[in-house]
């Protein structure tokens, strides 16, 4: 299955980057590493995260070894990963909410060229 990142992750995306260059010690490499596995699993695996509370169409998906997690949902044959999530709430998860404008926006302009 294929895995997309919309638009409300490249902050999460960012700050992941940053967090681990700005932290040398925790070797950003192993890190990026991680979350290349934690894609992996997840094309193999699109339920494999657990469902967040209150957002019966959202997981959750710990990047293992690292304080952050992939908030994803799974809609027309893709994986579309929401946010990379600071799991002690470093950065706000506001994309959490604003991913459901995104993707009726991107699903309604596919509708139209059907």
């Amino acid at each position: 299955m294929k895995l997309k990142y919309l638009q409300t992750a490249q902050v999460g995306a960012r700050w992941f980057r940053s967090y681990y260059r700005q932290k040398p010690q925790l070797n950003l490499p192993e890190s990026v590493g991680a979350l290349h596995v934690a894609e992996a699993t997840l094309r193999e695996h699109p339920m494999a995260g657990e469902r967040v509370e209150g957002r019966l169409s959202v997981r959750e998906y710990k990047i293992s070894g690292t304080a952050f997690s992939l908030f994803y949902t799974v809609a027309m044959d893709a994986i579309w990963v929401i946010d990379i999530c600071d799991q002690r709430g470093l950065r706000s998860a506001e994309a959490l909410w604003l991913f459901t404008s995104e993707l009726r926006q991107r699903f309604s302009l596919d509708k139209d060229r059907r």
